[in-house]
């Protein structure tokens, strides 16, 4: 019954032999984590649209889930800014942001991307992950910083303008009004952004970003500068997440589900991406082994739970990971007390972020902005492959001029389908043994054997190859009318189905009007099996499947090589070629004799092997 609860209760596999040695180092990163997740959700509540207490409410119950119910011991779960952005681009065409409606969608949103995540993990789809590039997460976050930059320089000026998704309206928009920039704010956002960019440098220990709302808040305070125009968060209130089950058909505003459908599985995809991301570099490091599937689950538990909890949409936060991870936390607890942490802040210090100024989180969003491009990782896409530089660029501009749901379609559909183009085109090479090592190496000039092509194909003969492979292999006989056998290394090869049957079937009858046969090297087991379920295998003959190359081209010498072709062949390709020249077939083993051709003018015969072989 244990094995059984902890499927569900994914705690109990660690919960019970968690011990005093742990409480300290999780109590001193969950402290540390909700010091740097209070001033960055209030920020990302701003790009969401959403009033900040939302931002803040979102880090509190998802994580405290998200940490229970997820596989990794050190992901903290909350919002996110590409998360943010895509809620926004989701929802801003529904309902004017901020509003009553807008509140009220971003509850029923998250909860829709929570049961996408749940249905993905319970149907155990976490290895489709395997076929999204990570460029697909490199494009859309650097996008998304530029967007995030861009829709933050009208809190910086002051400006009060119509929200928007779409780069270019962002710019339009800036550009029309910039003249009416308020100094005020700007000198108050630019200094957000000067101490922390100082503090990192010189103090790199402190909580940089939270000193530096302090202090510029303390400074609007001071000076009443929220009279003279400078524009504040405004009173929080004083409160635990408040529960509440959302409900879109008591709006005034005609939305259904049909709505938000897009952006609810484009932020559950991403969020996914996100997370397991996240979850994978850290594990790296610490050697803990993961279940993606069950942390599909926890991320659907945590976007349900900030549903109810008056959250928002989220995902796995690399920023405040990456600091649960330094800071020394060791089992998921620290992001139970992560979100401890931050509900006791806010209902300590709710009242202090009245007079904090909207410039100053636009500030912060500017540091976090710059910190999201991740250049070093970019440049190395560019430079891995041509897929990766075009599946990079395309997200990139796609997430700066489509909607931002539909940027993480094109990305991720793109990435599919050239790994689909690429497992389609595997790579088909001709090879011949090496007469030193017995290796096989390529086919130099003067050693091509004329009986026998030696083709290794690196990946599998599914449907979605079996053209490009029978079309490769047809053109090599073609090419060489006289070669009647082919034998095909498939090491490499994973799948074989029935389209790959009726191909290597095609190849069978042309060889064999050729007087020749097709051997195969290397064959595993899963793929043997299709050929024996298939019949394929029963119709080649099982001695034309061999475990190694070089037993398989004996096998093709004794059974269907032409002995004048190789008295008078000019190549020495094989080891056994000086003997066979000299018609030394027992070379090949004890008893074998050359066997006659229709080139000698009669059938061939089934080979006559004497005594051992």
């Amino acid at each position: 019954m244990q094995v059984q609860m902890s499927d569900f209760i994914p705690f109990l596999s660690w919960i019970r032999a968690y011990g005093r040695r742990h409480v300290k180092a999780d109590l001193v990163a969950g402290l540390t984590v909700a010091v740097v997740a209070v001033p960055q959700c209030m920020a990302y509540a701003l790009i969401a649209g959403l009033p900040v207490q939302y931002g803040l409410y979102a880090a509190i119950v998802p994580a405290i889930i998200g940490s229970l119910w997820g596989s990794s011991a050190q992901l903290i779960t909350g919002p996110t800014t590409a998360i943010s952005l895509v809620v926004l681009s989701s929802l801003v065409r529904l309902a004017p942001p901020g509003s009553e409606h807008y509140i009220e969608l971003a509850f029923f949103l998250a909860l829709m991307v929570g049961v996408i995540q749940i249905a993905m993990g319970v149907a155990r789809l976490g290895s489709l992950l395997n076929f999204v590039s990570h460029s697909v997460i490199l494009g859309f976050t650097a996008g998304a910083a530029v967007l995030i930059g861009f829709k933050q320089i009208p809190n910086l000026l002051g400006l009060q303008l119509e929200k928007t998704s779409i780069f270019v309206e962002s710019l339009v928009q800036i550009v029309n009004h910039v003249h009416e920039t308020h100094l005020i704010t700007l000198a108050l956002g630019l200094g957000t952004v000067a101490v922390i960019i100082s503090l990192r440098k010189l103090r790199p220990s402190w909580p940089g970003t939270l000193i530096a709302l302090v202090v510029i808040g303390g400074v609007v305070a001071l000076f009443k500068l929220d009279v003279q125009g400078v524009a504040v968060v405004g009173a929080i209130p004083r409160s635990l997440p408040p529960f509440h089950f959302p409900n879109i058909h008591g709006l005034e505003i005609e939305v259904d589900i049909a709505d938000l459908a897009p952006g609810a599985l484009a932020i559950a995809i991403l969020g996914l991406m996100e997370a397991v991301s996240i979850a994978k570099s850290i594990a790296g490091q610490t050697h803990q082994r993961l279940n993606v599937n069950q942390e599909f689950i926890g991320q659907g538990l945590s976007n349900m739970a900030a549903s109810l909890f008056s959250g928002y949409a989220g995902s796995g936060s690399f920023t405040r990971s990456a600091v649960n991870f330094s800071s020394g936390g060791k089992t998921p607890m620290s992001g139970v007390f992560s979100g401890i942490t931050v509900a006791v802040l806010v209902l300590l210090a709710a009242p202090l972020a009245a007079k904090l100024p909207v410039a100053a989180l636009a500030g912060v969003l500017m540091v976090v902005a710059y910190q999201m491009i991740q250049i070093e990782d970019i440049k190395r896409a560019i430079r891995a492959t041509r897929s990766d530089a075009a599946v990079l660029l395309v997200t990139f501009l796609s997430t700066l001029f489509l909607h931002l749901e539909f940027a993480v379609y094109v990305g991720v559909l793109l990435s599919i389908g050239l790994h689909l183009a690429e497992t389609a085109h595997p790579r088909i090479h001709s090879s011949v043994p090496d007469l030193k090592t017995g290796r096989m190496a390529g086919t130099a000039r003067g050693r091509i054997c004329c009986q026998l092509d030696i083709v290794t194909v690196e990946g599998g003969v599914f449907f979605g190859s079996v053209t490009f492979v029978l079309e490769d292999l047809e053109r090599r006989l073609r090419n060489h009318p006289g070669m009647a056998n082919l034998l095909i290394r498939l090491h490499q090869a994973n799948i074989l189905d029935a389209s790959g049957i009726h191909a290597l079937e095609i190849l069978l009858d042309e060889v064999r009007e050729r007087d020749g046969g097709i051997y195969f090297a290397g064959v595993k087991p899963k793929v043997f099996q299709v050929f024996k379920n298939s019949g394929l295998l029963r119709e080649v003959g099982e001695t034309h499947f061999r475990t190694t190359t070089g037993s398989a081209i004996r096998q093709a010498m004794r059974e269907s090589f032409c002995p004048a072709i190789c008295v008078t062949c000019e190549y020495v390709v094989f080891v056994e070629c000086p003997e066979l020249k000299q018609g030394n077939w027992e070379v090949l083993g004890e008893g074998v004799r050359p066997r006659k051709c229709k080139s000698q003018g009669e059938e061939k015969q089934t080979p006559e092997i004497r005594g051992k072989s």
